[in-house]
């Protein structure tokens, strides 16, 4: 899978009083890299304006706690499937080695920002995905 890995340091406040990271941050560490992919698909300021990219649904296997004493997480993330209107997005939540701790997706629709309305993925936006499908 082409994919896009983004480290992220990990903070005080991502643990949790049991002494690993809450749950809810995995959730931020996933819209992160969606951010760092969008960024690096180099779309124009109209493409992302005009044409707007909702979650639609998310789903997480945690696999392991993030310990502690860990410093960063690593974030792989790829195109699992482009559709009409809709792309799948899929994650790996690592150490950067060979330790997984979670794996994920999220289901992304476009719509238009105008009309508040569902779209089909413009062909330019389809050919940025493509770049990082299986």
């Amino acid at each position: 899978m082409n994919s896009l890995v983004k480290v992220i340091p990990l903070r005080w406040n991502d643990f949790d009083v049991l002494g690993h990271v809450n749950n809810v941050r995995y959730f931020e560490f996933m819209q992160d890299t969606r951010v760092a992919l969008v960024e690096k698909m180099n779309l124009s300021k109209a493409d992302i304006s005009e044409i707007g990219h909702v979650v639609a649904h998310q789903e997480i296997d945690y696999l392991k706690a993030i310990p502690m004493n860990a410093t960063s997480v690593s974030v792989r993330i790829g195109v699992e499937k482009i559709g009409g209107a809709s792309y799948e997005l899929s994650y790996e939540i690592s150490d950067g080695q060979d330790l997984i701790y979670a794996k994920a997706t999220t289901v992304m629709v476009t719509f238009d920002v105008k009309s508040d309305s569902v779209v089909r993925i413009p062909d330019n936006i389809r050919a940025a995905l493509e770049t990082y499908c299986k």
